[in-house]
């Protein structure tokens, strides 16, 4: 009796053994995220952006994140996991049934005849589009067609020209661009600038814009019929490709006055600026194609010219001599 006993046991734990289910690999099962890594903020003061046709630069807020379409449903699968064909613990009765329901009353308790925190308007909706949009910046090329795109995305400004005029496309509402020539003298006596210095507003509520150009400002005119443009406040700006350089970019959400436009192009001489949706003093940056990052002309023209002839010296090279009044060629001390 004992061993058939000893037998039973033994051959029970060899089929406990042999039955235990395989644990589950850690890493099968383990979710798999993707990495994503934020657009640090850079403050480009003192520096320019030289362009080429074969490659441009777009500028956006810091940490912003476009709204990314997709065209496929994510995590779809045409099979159903953890599907049995059974239906574990089936039970032919029906447990805990009672024929009556309990708890139940017969009028509905905290129960108002009017409706309580009840607005008119709908709460913890997004915030409504800006009433306009003011873009500054300083340029220089030889010829530009189009100049850049602000909203990309949404709403999208198309802002193209040169120094006598300028337009203003709408692709989203209309094609008609609107043409603005800035030629009328807006203060007298301007302090000199390599720079093209440009700035446009657009009063969403007036439906009116105007462009600013160095000393000079156009008329303001109306949007083209039918627009009714808002921005969208996307705080990205694209810039195509274009022989020349690009600095200080700078985008309000409102349209600006004649004073913050004056002190723009003064160099904020009497106060600092800076964009309230997107300034050069802390911007993110994607440049594409042939572009170079560099410090801008003033910044260049400060430097001494002793450490200009070292840095473009050759290595191991000799100091360049100098003439002295009789013609002769002296050398410099070493």
């Amino acid at each position: 009796m004992k061993t058939v006993r000893l037998l039973w046991l033994s051959f029970t734990f060899v089929t406990a053994v042999v039955t235990w289910p395989a644990a589950a690999s850690p890493t099968a099962a383990w979710p798999t995220t993707r990495q994503t890594t934020e657009s640090p903020g850079l403050n480009l003061n003192g520096k320019m952006l030289t362009l080429s046709k074969y490659g441009g630069v777009s500028f956006s807020r810091p940490h912003y994140h476009p709204p990314i379409a997709t065209t496929s449903r994510p995590y779809h699968t045409s099979t159903r996991p953890y599907h049995t064909s059974t239906r574990p613990y089936h039970t032919s009765t029906r447990p805990y049934h009672t024929t009556s329901r309990p708890y139940h009353t017969s009028t509905r308790p905290y129960h108002t005849s009017t409706r309580p925190y009840h607005t008119s308007t709908g709460p913890w909706t997004t915030a409504p589009l800006t009433g306009g949009v003011s873009v500054c910046l300083r340029y220089l090329a030889d010829s530009v067609s189009l100049l850049f795109t602000l909203s990309p995305s949404r709403s999208p400004l198309t802002f193209s020209g040169s120094d006598s005029v300028y337009g203003l496309s709408f692709p989203r509402y209309s094609y008609n661009p609107l043409y603005l020539r800035p030629k009328i003298p807006f203060w007298a006596n301007p302090a000199p600038d390599i720079w093209t210095r440009v700035c446009f507003t657009v009063d969403s509520g007036l439906q009116v814009a105007q462009v600013f150009s160095g000393s000079n400002l156009s008329i303001r005119k109306m949007l083209p019929a039918g627009e009714n443009y808002v921005w969208s406040g996307e705080p990205v700006i694209d810039f195509p490709g274009f022989d020349g350089q690009l600095t200080d970019v700078q985008v309000w959400d409102y349209p600006l006055s004649y004073k913050e436009v004056f002190n723009y192009m003064m160099g904020g001489i009497y106060l600092p600026y800076r964009g309230s949706a997107l300034s050069w003093s802390y911007i993110s940056y994607s440049p594409r194609g042939r572009t170079l990052l560099e410090d801008n002309y003033e910044l260049q023209a400060r430097r001494p010219i002793s450490s200009l002839l070292r840095k473009h010296r050759p290595k191991g090279g000799r100091k360049a001599g100098r003439f002295s009044n009789g013609g002769k060629r002296e050398r410099e001390p070493l």
